[in-house]
């Protein structure tokens, strides 16, 4: 199948990489080189730019984190302006509904994107909370935001988030940075089978294995991010994850194809 022929949709804009990605974690340190070389080698069409930190200091798009190593959207913005990215504002690390809504009108005011990568977490920042995500994902929906909600794997809340108007859900593999893989491959094709609107694996993913099962279950795309830093070379990591997810695309589709 050629590329341009399989692609995903959230809200009539269509996408043909599968694969996001962020910038690290605290003890994941990323310079500048590394994280332009991330966004050209994966073939991402999202960034997300981060809303953690001092939001009184943002003046514009160029001032947000796009992680956690003082790398800001202005550092990488002329190494990929020959390409057009859709900017996720990212409520990174929000453990409230009022937290995550504020987060969001400064990243839409300054970034001019409505487009959420949204999450409410615990205190431990491992794990969303559903309900939470689902009340404050019918907020930003009433207000005309794009809301790209996480949440544990609950085929109910999922349904829920459909109901409402989410263009696609994100769906946890297991414990934020755990490298954990699938704790439960069941639910989460359970997960996919039920919505109709794009599910995106992210959270705990280990290795191309993870990606290549997420395909298979139905999954739309995967994020990764802890685990960029696990392997020696991250460049390769991405390479082997493209493949994988290419790899397990075709394997659903192929599937579907089975004669009964």
């Amino acid at each position: 199948m050629e590329k341009n022929q399989d692609f995903w949709v959230i809200h009539s804009r269509k996408f043909t990489s599968r694969l996001l990605h962020c910038f690290g974690g605290i003890n994941d340190p990323i310079d500048r080189k590394t994280a332009i070389n991330f966004i050209k080698n994966s073939g991402t069409e999202f960034l997300t730019i981060y809303t953690h930190g001092d939001l009184e200091k943002i003046k514009s798009i160029d001032d947000f984190p796009i992680g956690y190593s003082g790398l800001k959207y202005k550092d990488i913005r002329e190494s990929i302006s020959n390409k057009k990215y859709t900017i996720l504002v990212n409520t990174n690390h929000a453990l409230t509904v009022e937290e995550a809504i504020k987060r969001v009108e400064v990243g839409y005011r300054y970034s001019n994107s409505k487009w959420i990568k949204f999450e409410v977490l615990n205190h431990t920042l491992t794990r969303p909370i559903n309900k939470d995500v689902i009340r404050a994902a019918g907020i930003l929906l009433d207000k005309g935001f794009i809301v790209l909600p996480l949440i544990n794997a609950n085929i109910q809340d999922a349904q829920a988030l459909e109901k409402i108007g989410c263009g696609a859900i994100r769906v946890l593999m297991s414990d934020i940075g755990s490298e954990n893989g699938f704790i439960n491959k069941e639910l989460f094709t359970r997960v996919c089978s039920t919505v109709k609107i794009p599910v995106i694996a992210e959270g705990g993913c280990r290795g191309p294995e993870d990606a290549y099962y997420a395909m298979v279950a139905g999954a739309s795309a995967v994020l990764v991010n802890k685990s960029l830093f696990s392997y020696k070379d991250p460049l390769f990591y991405l390479e082997s994850l493209k493949h994988s997810i290419k790899s397990g695309r075709l394997t659903l589709l192929c599937n579907q194809q089975r004669k009964t």
